[in-house]
C-alpha cells in the first residue's frame, strides 16, 4: 500500500522540482515568515496604544488584556499573494476580485474588532460577501452521490458562512486557530500543486507561512491575539479555496472538508448542542470541547499539541481520499472514529480523571 501511494503518478509529479526552485520556496517561505514575525512585533505596539485588547470575559479564559487583531498580517499578506499571482498569470481580474472579496472579509473583522459590531449588522454584511462570492467562483453542486444542482448554490454560502463564523468560534486558544491554518494551507498548497495550479499554491504557502510567523506570537502564553480579522477572514478563505477546489478542480467537497474536521466537528457539535438544550447561542460561552478540557485542568499545550496532530491525522487522511478516490468513504469514517475517541476522552476527564485547575492565557 505504501508503495502505491509513493509510487501515484499525482506524486511523481514532485519529482519535475529542479533542486534550485526548492531551494526558492524555502527562501520565500522563511523569507514570509520573518517578515510576518517583524509585522506583528510592530503590530502589537500598535494595538495596544490603539486600546484594542481582550479582556477575560464569560467565554475567554485567558486573564489579563491581550492585544487583538494580530490576523491582519496574514490578510495582507494573502491579498498581496493574490495580486501579485494575478499579474504573474496575467489573470488579474479573477485574482483581483479573490483579493478584494479577502481584504472586504478583513475590512469587516478588523472594523469589528475596534468597534464591535451588532450582530445583526455583521451576518448581513457576511452574507452579501458570501453572495458574491458564490456568484463569482461558482458553487459545489454535489456532495458524494447527492446531487444539488442550483440549491448548491444555496448550500454554498451558508457553508462560507460557516466556515467563516466556526473558525472565530474555534479561535480560542493560543495557537490553536494559527495551527489549523498551517497545516490547511500547506495541505491544499499540495492539493493545487497536484492540480497544476501552482498560483493558488504559492498563495496558500504565503498563508502558512504568515500563519507561522504570526504563531510564534501567538503561542502560549500568547503576545497578540489574532482576532475577528484574523479568524473569520480566514475561515471565509478557507472556503472559497474549498469552492474553487470543487469547481475548477474537481476535487471532492467532502475530502476538502475532512482537512478542517476537527474544527468543523467541534464547532458544529457544540453549537447542536446547544440548540438541544435551548440556549442562545449567539451568547459568549464555554463549551466548546477544547474549552471543556482547559477548564478541566488539561493544559493548554496539551489541548493544542492534541489537536495538531488530530489535523494532521485528517489532512493525511484527507489527500489519500484524493489519491484514491474509492476510499472516501473509509477516510470519512476514520476521521468521524477519530473525532468521537477525542469526545470519548474529553467525557472521561470531566467525569474526573484529572482535578480543574485555574484558567491559563487563551486566544480570542
Amino acid at each position: 500500500m505504501l508503495r502505491a501511494i509513493v509510487n501515484h503518478p499525482l506524486l511523481n509529479s514532485l519529482e519535475s522540482l529542479s533542486p534550485m526552485l526548492i531551494l526558492l520556496i524555502i527562501a520565500l517561505f522563511c523569507s514570509v515568515v520573518l517578515v510576518a514575525w517583524l509585522a506583528t512585533r510592530f503590530l502589537i505596539a500598535y494595538l495596544i496604544r490603539s486600546s484594542m485588547v481582550d479582556v477575560p470575559n464569560e467565554r475567554t479564559l485567558h486573564q489579563g488584556s491581550v492585544p487583538r487583531g494580530g490576523g491582519i498580517v496574514m490578510v495582507v499578506t494573502a491579498a498581496l499573494g493574490l495580486f501579485g499571482v494575478g499579474v504573474w498569470t496575467d489573470s488579474l481580474l479573477f485574482y483581483g476580485i479573490l483579493a478584494g472579496l479577502l481584504s472586504a472579509w478583513g475590512i469587516l473583522g478588523w472594523y469589528d474588532d475596534r468597534h464591535d459590531l451588532s450582530p445583526k449588522i455583521r451576518f448581513i454584511v457576511q452574507f452579501c460577501l458570501a453572495l458574491l462570492t458564490v456568484a463569482a467562483f461558482g458553487w459545489v453542486n454535489q456532495i458524494g452521490w447527492l446531487y444539488l444542482g442550483w440549491f448548491g448554490a444555496v448550500v454554498s454560502v451558508l457553508g462560507i458562512l460557516w466556515m467563516a463564523n466556526l473558525y472565530n468560534f474555534m479561535d480560542g486558544m493560543d495557537g490553536l486557530a494559527a495551527s489549523q491554518s498551517i497545516i490547511a494551507s500547506i495541505t491544499l498548497a499540495f492539493w493545487f500543486y497536484m492540480a497544476n495550479n501552482l498560483a493558488l499554491a504559492v498563495v496558500c504557502g504565503l498563508v502558512a507561512a504568515s500563519s507561522y510567523g504570526f504563531l510564534l506570537w501567538n503561542w502560549r502564553p500568547a503576545k497578540v491575539f489574532m482576532g475577528d480579522v484574523g479568524s473569520v477572514t480566514l475561515g471565509a478563505f478557507f472556503a472559497t479555496m474549498i469552492i474553487i477546489a470543487v469547481t475548477r478542480h474537481d476535487y471532492p467537497v467532502l475530502s476538502l472538508v475532512l482537512i478542517f474536521a476537527v474544527f468543523v466537528s467541534d464547532a458544529s457539535v457544540t453549537i447542536a448542542r446547544r440548540i438541544w438544550h435551548r440556549e442562545k447561542i449567539w451568547l459568549p460561552h464555554r463549551t466548546h470541547y477544547y474549552q471543556r478540557l482547559a477548564t478541566h485542568g488539561v493544559s493548554h499545550a496539551k489541548i493544542v499539541c492534541g489537536a495538531i496532530i488530530m489535523m494532521l491525522i485528517c489532512s493525511l487522511i484527507a489527500t489519500l481520499s484524493v489519491l484514491y478516490r474509492d476510499t472516501i468513504a473509509l477516510a470519512i469514517f476514520g476521521v468521524v472514529s477519530i473525532m468521537v475517541v477525542a469526545v470519548v476522552i474529553v467525557k472521561i476527564i470531566e467525569a474526573g480523571a484529572l482535578p480543574a485547575s485555574k484558567p491559563q492565557n487563551k486566544t480570542d
